[in-house]
C-alpha cells in the first residue's frame, strides 16, 4: 500500500485531466489530487490551494508538476524547501502519474528514480516503424 499523497499540479486543466485519465487506466485512486493554476489566478492564491492539497497530517507528499520553471513548478519548489516530507518533480506525464498512482511502500529515493524513469521510457520516437529512446 502507498503511504504517502500525491498531488498533480500545473497550467489550466492539464492537472484535473490527467487525474482524470490515471484514473481511468487504475480506477479510483486514494490520495491523489490536482490542483491546476487558472488564468488570471495569483501565485499566492495558486499556493494555498497547493498548501491545502498538500495537507498538514505529516504524511509525505509527492507533487508532479507539469513543466520546470512555470509557476506552479516554482510554487512547489518553495513549498518543498521548507517542508522535507514534500518532493517536488518535474515534467509530469501520464507514464509518471500511472506508476505513481500504482507504487506501494514509501515516497523515498528509490521510489522518485522508479518515477523519473517511468516518465523518461515513456518518451520515443518512432521512425520506420522502429522505436528511438529519447534520453
Amino acid at each position: 500500500m502507498r503511504s504517502f499523497r500525491i498531488v498533480l499540479t500545473g497550467h489550466g486543466t492539464l492537472p484535473g485531466s490527467l487525474l482524470g485519465t490515471t484514473e481511468m487506466i487504475c480506477g479510483p485512486v486514494a490520495d491523489m489530487s490536482a490542483v491546476g493554476l487558472a488564468g488570471g489566478e495569483t501565485p499566492d492564491h495558486f499556493a494555498d490551494e497547493l498548501r491545502a492539497a498538500i495537507g498538514h497530517d505529516g504524511r509525505r507528499v509527492l507533487v508532479l508538476c507539469d513543466l520546470l520553471g512555470g509557476t506552479p513548478f516554482n510554487v512547489a519548489s518553495a513549498i518543498a524547501r521548507r517542508s522535507p516530507r514534500v518532493i517536488c518533480v518535474s515534467g509530469m506525464n501520464l507514464a509518471m502519474s500511472v506508476e505513481a498512482a500504482l507504487a506501494d511502500g514509501d515516497l523515498d529515493d528509490l521510489m522518485v528514480d522508479r518515477l523519473l524513469e517511468a516518465g523518461r521510457s515513456g518518451i520515443v520516437e518512432t521512425e520506420r516503424h522502429r522505436a528511438r529512446r529519447v534520453s
